[in-house]
């Protein structure tokens, strides 16, 4: 009998979660499965229970409920790997609360952990725009990576992998250092570390709804300043803080100075309307962004991108 707990992180968007729970429910496993759900929510109260507890109550999968009131992205998933070693999960999934599976996903998952004798699937994400990006943003680009291909990490929007990634003696946790990203990408590069093989699994797909509030101009920029300190963060771990603050002092400093040239440069000709001025701007506005996230890196003072919830 194969024991596989799906477990969710969410905070406030309680439709969502509702939506992703029943795309898990409606999955169609084998009877030698012994599959459960387990949401663990990150509030300083319980605001999704009832909608948790009446999903539950109609499906076959046993769903169960975990508040998680210390804030924080790590915090919630070390959770859901604590619930995870106490239930006595074989295989743990994880899939965010913004996201629904597509038919076939968990089964997906577990053919090609066991065909391509892996520890870990890392699945696609496609997405689901409210709204569309605008055109200076990174373009959605799917993954040309053939199936089974081995990768050097995965994230946690839509994986599968062995617990015992979180048994002893690997005992792997997501680092509570990481509150303002990159903590799923350090705990599967930890992963690789150790010797655990990591597969891209094409076929286990969820959808990612991603509201107008998503891409707007702010956040997008937002999203490149949260990224950028925590690169910096990853590097002071990795490598000592004098080593990394005399790297990325320099290039946020170039990046900060680009920025700002090319802000001021095309602020007006955007104004007045000219696409090219309006691409070029912002751009320069990204790249003015990426040197703040560098220098908020260095003086330690993470930009709180997380901190705003997107969506209900």
């Amino acid at each position: 009998m194969q024991r596989i707990g799906i477990m969710i992180c969410t905070a406030r968007r309680p439709q969502m979660l509702e939506n992703c729970l029943r795309s898990l429910t409606s999955q169609e496993v084998p009877d030698s499965w012994q599959v459960e759900i387990c949401v663990v929510e990150n509030d300083q109260e319980p605001r999704s229970q009832e909608r948790v507890e009446a999903v539950a109550a109609a499906t076959r999968f046993p769903i169960h409920y975990a508040l998680e009131e210390r804030r924080g992205i790590p915090f919630a998933r070390n959770r859901t790997l604590h619930e995870a070693i106490e239930r006595k999960y074989d295989w743990v999934a994880l899939i965010d609360d913004d996201e629904i599976a597509l038919p076939g996903w968990l089964e997906a998952h577990m053919r090609f952990i066991q065909e391509q004798g892996a520890d870990v699937s890392y699945g696609a994400v496609t997405k689901n725009f409210e709204k569309q990006p605008p055109d200076w943003w990174y373009p959605e680009i799917p993954s040309s990576n053939p199936a089974g291909m081995v990768l050097p990490r995965a994230s946690t929007n839509n994986v599968l992998f062995s617990a015992k990634l979180i048994q002893p003696p690997a005992e792997l946790r997501f680092n509570p250092a990481f509150l303002y990203g990159y903590e799923d990408l350090d705990f599967f590069e930890a992963a690789t570390a150790k010797g655990f093989k990591i597969v891209w699994s094409p076929d286990a797909v969820v959808e990612e709804y991603v509201p107008a509030s998503r891409v707007a101009p702010k956040r997008l920029l937002g999203w490149s300043r949260s990224s950028s300190a925590a690169h910096v963060q990853v590097s002071v771990l990795r490598k000592g803080y004098l080593k990394s603050a005399v790297k990325f002092s320099i290039k946020g400093l170039r990046r900060l100075l680009g920025g700002v040239f090319g802000s001021a440069l095309f602020y007006l000709p955007a104004k007045l309307g000219s696409e090219r001025a309006v691409y070029r701007y912002f751009k320069s506005r990204m790249r003015l962004a990426r040197g703040l996230g560098n220098l908020q890196g260095v003086l330690q003072k993470p930009y709180r991108y997380y901190e705003v919830i997107d969506g209900q």
